[in-house]
């Protein structure tokens, strides 16, 4: 049988996962929790083969989370469960330590498929992200590789910290009108518009 702990800040998605669960005989949800802390202290309390952890937390993010099981138990099994298909929050994921992520708008037999795979040690990724990285990858396969220097360079892996303009500026020691144009030369070079979208395209390409 597979233990299942529950982290989610909403209750009504508690009770549904619990619900869904609860259906497979082979499934046992031994905790539940809504916040970081919480969900730590139940992870370490029960020791469940699989933690499904939601990336927003009422209490910070999920992704904190996963990096303290992990840490906590280094080949601990964790899929993420979001509402969001971006790839900044993917890459993110998986790079915590996470081995599956399943989207919320998923068949039920999507996630049960992923708590399967992962409780035996594998990656499990919702179809849609996976067609959808495929899309981009194919996309950037097709592309010619950006021409970044050095301080642009620099500018990526200041977002992917989650500084904003006025720290980057400070930084780098520009002005923010400075910040903001040589930050949509980067999104141009990058085919983006968004910071997570240039983020998740340089961690794709290698350059973060």
């Amino acid at each position: 049988m597979t233990s299942i702990l529950i982290v989610d800040d909403h209750p009504i998605v508690r009770q549904g996962l619990r619900s869904l669960l609860s259906n497979y005989p082979e499934f046992d949800v031994v905790g539940e929790a809504a916040a970081v802390d919480e969900g730590l202290a139940a992870f370490r309390r029960h020791r469940p083969d699989v933690s499904l952890v939601d990336i927003r937390l009422g209490s910070g993010s999920g992704l904190d989370l996963v990096d303290s099981i992990l840490e906590e138990e280094p080949g601990a099994r964790v899929v993420v469960v979001s509402s969001f298909d971006d790839d900044e929050y993917v890459t993110r994921s998986l790079r915590a330590g996470a081995l599956g992520y399943v989207l919320k708008v998923d068949s039920p037999s999507v996630l049960v498929t992923a708590i399967e795979t992962v409780a035996a040690g594998q990656r499990a990724l919702s179809p849609r992200v996976t067609a959808h990285l495929v899309e981009q990858l194919m996309g950037e396969a097709s592309s010619p590789e950006p021409d970044l220097d050095q301080v642009e360079l620099r500018m990526l892996s200041m977002l992917s910290r989650g500084m904003s303009n006025g720290q980057i500026a400070e930084e780098l020691y520009m002005s923010d009108t400075t910040v903001k144009r040589r930050l949509r030369v980067v999104f141009g070079k990058l085919g983006v518009s968004k910071r997570a979208e240039a983020v998740g395209a340089a961690a794709r390409r290698g350059l973060i």
